[in-house]
């Protein structure tokens, strides 16, 4: 989609100084803040809605379980490699 942008003066300038800054043209420039500002509404989204997250904690688990199923208990991550030690409360 083809557009034309007026910005303010002060505006233009910082986007200029901002191209010039990461090497990138004045264009690339405002794709990657749109870009940037989409995944942010993206994100806000998904944290505000449970379903949203509850489905990548579980995706998140399952690809965790995936990734340590054949290994030893010890090797996990998470998991000490030393056996739990037996609580004595009784001299406390």
């Amino acid at each position: 989609m083809a557009m034309t942008l007026r910005l303010p003066p002060e505006l233009e300038d910082q986007l200029k100084q901002v191209a010039e800054i990461e090497h990138r043209s004045v264009q690339q420039t405002v794709l990657v803040a749109i870009e940037e500002y989409l995944s942010m509404r993206e994100t806000a989204e998904i944290l505000a809605d449970p379903a949203a997250l509850r489905g990548l904690a579980e995706a998140r688990e399952s690809e965790q379980a995936v990734r340590n199923r054949g290994r030893p208990q010890s090797e996990t991550p998470g998991r000490s490699p030393w056996p739990s030690a037996p609580h004595d409360h009784e001299g406390a």
